[in-house]
């Protein structure tokens, strides 16, 4: 895996973890929130949640197939 690889790796996973900490905070505020407006925050930090996984798990796909497209032309780096 190349420096530039690893670097879009490093940037979807910070991505994800603010992402996943901010549909946390909303998810548990939503237990607070009084109402029938607490079942909207509830679907809000459940589909911020849901939203950044994807975002990680599209950007660890294209990153794979970056590197198996590279691969196919012969310039893989082993290491």
């Amino acid at each position: 895996m190349t420096l530039k690889q690893q670097k879009v790796l490093h940037f979807f996973r910070n991505v994800t973890a603010a992402g996943i900490l901010l549909g946390l905070i909303v998810f548990i505020s939503s237990f607070f929130v009084s109402g029938l407006t607490g079942q909207y925050v509830l679907s809000i930090g459940l589909s911020i949640m849901v939203s950044s996984m994807l975002i990680f798990g599209f950007g660890f796909f294209i990153n794979v197939m970056e590197e198996m497209t590279q691969g196919s032309k012969g310039i893989r780096q082993y290491k």
